[in-house]
């Protein structure tokens, strides 16, 4: 009897293209019914120097992406770019590589941007902000992943997958998807923000200190700006 008979589809919608507007809202609603049916701190000067130098090799490398003069940028300026992102804050910036030592587990798993694109819709492929450095740092949604791959696939690895394989990797993707709140890709700082918020909030212990900690901080500087700011 073939697998098709006997496993959950997590889709029976088509789905052309993962990042345009009319197929996100869906997205939950596929997986959900498939589901139900079964860096330390940046201070020294020299690093300082050598992010300047990578921040322009990666807009250099940005910049010959659109006379197509590369296919997949060196390492060491995706590895950058992959930081970039944790440099909006002092916070980020400082817990940068721990944060990365989890989030790259994911995203060594997942397809980036780019390369999902390549495989699934060769034509947007080539669009230059699909084939810049930064598109090879975004993740790409693993619901949209696995609707791909089951139902275009037929040779890959998930299509010739044991029931039990299958199953236990569709577990991971509804456990995953959430992360991405129907988003085709993310960077990798939105991963930990995401991945820790789901933690705390279904840790009761956790989730009762984080947030007294989190109303106080917002109730004081609230109270600080309202008289100010509000208008």
């Amino acid at each position: 009897m073939s697998e098709t008979h006997v496993r959950k589809n997590p889709c029976e919608t088509n789905r052309a293209n993962p990042g345009e507007e009319d197929t996100r809202k869906s997205l939950s609603e596929q997986i959900a019914r498939a589901s139900s049916n079964k860096t330390s701190q940046h201070t020294n000067s020299n690093e300082s120097a050598g992010r300047k130098s990578l921040s322009e090799r990666i807009a250099h490398a940005n910049a010959a992406r659109v006379d197509g003069a590369w296919s997949t940028p060196d390492e060491q300026l995706v590895e950058a770019e992959r930081r970039t992102p944790f440099q909006v804050c002092d916070v980020y910036c400082a817990h940068a590589e721990e944060l990365l030592a989890i989030t790259g587990q994911i995203s060594a798993a997942l397809p980036s941007r780019a390369a999902y694109l390549a495989r699934t819709n060769p034509r947007a492929a080539e669009h230059p902000d699909n084939r810049s450095v930064k598109a090879h740092t975004q993740v790409g949604n693993p619901a949209c992943t696995f609707v791909w791959e089951i139902r275009n696939n037929k040779e890959g690895a998930l299509a010739k997958s044991s029931d039990a394989q299958y199953a236990k990797a569709l577990d991971a993707t509804d456990a995953l998807k959430d992360l991405w709140e129907d988003e085709p890709w993310l960077d990798e700082l939105q991963i930990a923000k995401a991945l820790i918020a789901q933690i705390v909030l279904l840790d009761d212990d956790l989730r009762t200190k984080v947030l007294e900690r989190a109303n106080l901080m917002a109730k004081e500087c609230a109270n600080t700006l309202a008289p100010y700011l509000r208008g």
